[in-house]
């Protein structure tokens, strides 16, 4: 059973905001700060309608690559910031899908798509489950067959 975890972000905080903040962070320390409009258009709710300009796409994209990867080079496998850009995805997609939380979920899937495939935990488990199924019906073969070829030395002519 999973843990349940409690939000790192308090009543008064948005993890949205949050995450737009990092990315305008990393934006301006490349060199090309987002505006006013870039932000809401990254924050507001992803529709098919209104889908975000190519321009901003892929540099929000670059971006997020950058981030994910310095969060990743400084923390190796520890758990680290419970706010950082790619732990704050858990939390930023629950009351509407905004923009950022697609590119980012993007960006992820890509990278994950690049990397290979990891063999999940539930496949793992059930390899195993199915090895040990198949060695416990070839104990059982084996103890019947020993019982027959000793009954049969020891049954009376």
């Amino acid at each position: 059973m999973w843990p349940i975890r409690k939000s790192p972000f308090g009543r008064h905080e948005d993890p949205i905001e949050h995450m737009v903040a990092l990315l305008s962070k990393e934006a301006e320390s490349g060199g090309t700060p987002l505006n006013e409009a870039d932000k809401k258009i990254l924050a507001s709710e992803a529709m098919p309608a209104r889908p975000v300009p190519e321009e901003l796409r892929v540099r929000a994209t670059r971006l997020i690559e950058q981030i994910l990867e310095k969060e990743k080079a400084q923390l190796g496998d520890a758990e680290g910031d419970p706010k950082s850009f790619g732990r704050s995805l858990e939390w930023a997609g629950d009351p509407d899908y905004p923009n950022i939380v697609a590119l980012a979920e993007e960006v992820v899937l890509s990278r994950r798509a690049r990397a290979g495939k990891p063999l999940g935990h539930g496949q793992a488990r059930l390899r195993n489950q199915v090895r040990l199924l198949i060695y416990g019906l070839l104990l059982v073969f084996l103890v019947i067959l020993i019982v027959v070829i000793v009954g049969a030395a020891f049954q009376p002519k």
